[in-house]
């Protein structure tokens, strides 16, 4: 898989294996946040999506690589291509990195083999992200991978804590 890896991670499809870590980072309500979802999967649903997760990109219009450490295979994130439009050639980019790895350049690494499978195999011309605002290390990962800042979502999100501000990063694949 030379073409999904990086100095330190592989990007690989979601294995069975892969329940442990989907339970948890699904399930977790500071992540629900980040979405569309209130309430928690089962495990049931869960499995079904990772046996699911075989189908084409275009035919589904998303897809979803496990993001592991290339010393030990160990998952430590996801990374998320998703709402893919097939006419305008662009989709949503989504990544989250279990707290314990965080801060060591894996999302910063995922973004970049992310951008060249997105720009060499998927065709698309251009991604984009909504992060909150306040998640400068985040943000920052994105605009290290070359992602512009394109606006800003006011009072986009409601949550526990208060209306979060996005802010809105767009990177378009130089090959197009």
């Amino acid at each position: 898989m030379q073409h999904l890896e990086s100095k330190n991670i592989v990007l690989r499809p979601l294995e069975p294996s892969d329940i442990i870590n989907l339970l948890k980072w699904e399930n977790d309500p500071e992540n629900w946040v980040l979405g569309i979802r209130t309430t928690p999967y089962s495990r049931h649903s869960l499995e079904k999506y990772i046996l699911n997760s075989e189908n084409d990109f275009w035919e589904v219009k998303q897809i979803r690589f496990a993001i592991t450490q290339k010393s030990d295979g160990l998952c430590i994130g996801l990374i998320d291509i998703f709402d893919a439009r097939p006419l305008h050639l662009r989709a949503e980019v989504g990544i989250l990195i279990d707290p314990k790895f965080r801060g060591n350049g894996f999302a910063f690494q995922s973004l970049q083999i992310i951008q060249k499978w997105a720009s060499n195999y998927a065709m698309l011309k251009s991604l984009s992200a909504n992060v909150f605002s306040e998640n400068t290390a985040s943000c920052g990962a994105f605009v290290k991978a070359g992602f512009k800042k394109s606006g800003i979502l006011k009072s986009w999100f409601k949550t526990p804590m208060g209306w979060k501000d996005v802010t809105i990063l767009q990177w378009q694949s130089s090959i197009f």
